[in-house]
């Protein structure tokens, strides 16, 4: 687990099922998805690796929750990915809308990078839609730098990589 000021970044639990799979067939919460809103069946199949994501890989997304409510606000966290032929370590985010705009992704994201740093990892990637403002904006302020663009499961995307 780790802790920031005002999050909690756990492991997926069984008892989060219900509501992770509700935002995954979310339309705003999987706006810049290639996927988009998943259909029953996609959100438990993605629910099911984030729950084991840890256990066969050693790193995932993690769940966020505000330590204030006790509520899960979305998640964020690493997975790999192949970019040109490599598998590189990404870093992901998602908020749910009602707690997008209070630096959430921001202060999961920097926690996520200093674990990852801590585990001798030398660069973590990143990748947005060129529409979505906000996600760039906390990348560049993270340190990232962008890597020119390319298509991610079909979707037009950016690239972003900071070195630790």
């Amino acid at each position: 687990m780790i802790e920031t000021k005002r999050l909690l970044l756990r492991q997926f639990e069984p008892t989060d099922r219900e509501y992770t799979i509700a935002l995954l067939k979310n339309p705003e919460f999987m706006v810049y998805s290639p996927t988009g809103a998943m259909t029953n069946e996609q959100a438990e199949c993605r629910f099911q690796k984030l729950l084991t994501a840890y256990e066969q890989f050693g790193v995932g997304k993690l769940a966020l929750v505000e330590k204030l409510s006790g509520e899960l606000i979305g998640y964020c966290g690493i997975e790999t990915f192949q970019h040109q032929g490599n598998d590189v370590v990404e870093l992901g985010y998602r908020i749910r809308t009602q707690s997008r705009g209070k630096g959430y992704a921001f202060e999961a994201s920097t926690a996520v990078l200093s674990y990852v740093k801590q585990m001798g990892c030398p660069s973590v990637w990143a990748l947005t839609e060129s529409e979505n403002a906000p996600s760039m904006h906390i990348l560049l302020q993270l340190g990232f730098k962008p890597r020119g663009s390319g298509l991610f499961e079909n979707m037009p995307v950016n690239y972003f990589e900071k070195c630790l």
